[in-house]
């Protein structure tokens, strides 16, 4: 399980990092476009980058959170 948290953790803070990039460098991509098409990360029926961002955001406190305990249990140790 320890494992499991830290490999998760990592792997969120990565995929905010990789969306956040992405939006700010290439607002007009395909993978953007496919999932707004798709009704995910729409606003009121529009593609928005805020949703992008909000996502991105999330999913980096959460990573951040799990390496964080993991970090203070094997402190604790």
């Amino acid at each position: 399980m320890k494992k499991l948290r830290f490999i998760s953790g990592v792997l969120l803070l990565v995929l905010a990092l990789v969306m956040a990039i992405m939006a700010l460098f290439f607002p007009g991509n395909g993978v953007f476009t496919a999932l707004w098409n798709a009704g995910i990360f729409t606003f009121r029926g529009e593609g928005s980058l805020l949703m992008i961002y909000l996502a991105s955001g999330l999913s980096f406190l959460v990573g951040l959170a799990f390496l964080v305990s993991r970090a203070k249990k094997k402190e604790g140790a």
